[in-house]
């Protein structure tokens, strides 16, 4: 096989590989074929995806001796839901699956996670194979192990670390993606720059315009190089344990609150940005990192077209208190990634209060 890159993810438990390429999804029976499964398998997916690709997928497995049962769950937010789960979980009751039964994710990271916490949970734990369609998918969320559901109070607050069998990353699904949510996902790709390669970040602003092309090479090498290095992050810190996984949640502190402030209008990506512009503002005011950093920062994130600013009627006390929720908050102290420099990020688990409201407030 041909015309694909290969990113082994390999932690203390688990090793699996990341496929990278164009056209790859034809090689998902055959990638599928290299670990135990009893080949019965569920196609989880939305309206949207399932309308331009679930008939597709199901023909490509069904034909290789796979039985598949396409299982469509709401867009967005709204599938990662209890009521959801324990539908999805009824369905594969229903159709006899056992503890070999195969679980594809096929869509963004909200399918990602809610068939990576139903494939956890499942009789204890069974296959499940990511085939992310969405930028921010494939760059960041089938990535590591981490699947999720959200409560009514937080996005993300029941979880699990559960690894998939495999990554199946086919840029081409990237020539049907939503402008929109396409340049949210390149929050995502401009966040690894930043928190840890300044040659990346460097390479992402020289080549800003090639990247909103879904056919260029440059895009390709910037999604390689991305599961590159949230391969080496998880590698070394599985578990998010050791305080080296957190600085991927650069942008998120912020940025999830800001999302879930906007009942979740704004994208993930789109809320990510104004969060890493934010964050890198708090860093100046600290005195960590100059205020070139933040100027740097948003331009690049600007000249993507993605937003960079908090709305100016925002209830400053509400966002600081959904801050506090963030998951890497311990307690009730506001924890974010903070900035040395574009290239160097650390964890800061108590940032202070009036340092927040201050940048929010005047900026």
């Amino acid at each position: 096989m041909s015309g694909f890159r290969e990113v082994l993810l390999k932690t203390e438990t688990r090793e699996y590989p990341i496929y990278v390429g164009r056209g790859i999804i034809n090689y998902l029976p055959k990638f599928m074929d290299g670990f135990k499964n009893s080949r019965k398998c569920a196609v989880i997916t939305n309206k949207v995806v399932n309308s331009l690709y679930g008939e597709f997928v199901e023909e490509l497995l069904s034909s290789s001796g796979y039985v598949v049962h396409v299982v469509e769950v709401p867009d967005g937010e709204e599938c990662k839901t209890l009521r959801v789960v324990e539908r999805v979980y009824d369905e594969l009751v229903d159709l006899r699956f056992d503890r070999y039964s195969t679980v594809v994710a096929l869509g963004g990271g909200s399918v990602g996670d809610l068939s990576g916490f139903i494939a956890a949970t499942y009789m204890r734990g069974i296959n499940y194979v990511q085939v992310p369609t969405t930028l921010l998918a494939q760059v960041d969320a089938s990535i590591g192990g981490k699947a999720a559901i959200n409560l009514p109070k937080g996005k993300n607050l029941v979880g699990v670390f559960y690894h998939p069998q495999l990554v199946l990353v086919d840029v081409d699904f990237l020539k049907t993606h939503d402008v929109r949510d396409f340049r949210s996902g390149l929050a995502e790709v401009v966040k690894y720059g930043v928190i840890m390669d300044r040659e990346f970040f460097n390479y992402l602003v020289e080549n800003r315009s090639k990247l909103l092309d879904v056919s260029s090479d440059e895009l390709t090498y910037a999604i390689l190089k991305c599961c590159q290095l949230k391969a080496m992050v998880v590698g070394e810190d599985e578990f998010d344990r050791k305080g080296i996984r957190a600085i991927l949640n650069y942008g998120h502190t912020v940025g999830h609150a800001v999302e879930a402030y906007s009942n979740f209008t704004l994208r993930h990506g789109e809320a990510v940005a104004i969060g890493m512009c934010y964050e890198a503002k708090i860093s100046a005011a600290l005195k960590l990192a100059e205020e070139s950093v933040v100027d740097t920062v948003c331009s690049v994130l600007s000249g993507l077209g993605l937003p960079t600013h908090i709305p100016v009627d925002v209830n400053t006390t509400k966002l600081v208190e959904l801050m506090r929720r963030d998951k890497k908050s311990v307690g009730g102290k506001i924890a974010m990634v903070l900035l040395r420099d574009i290239g160097n990020s650390f964890l800061v688990s108590d940032v202070p209060e009036e340092v927040v409201v201050e940048v929010v407030r005047g900026w």
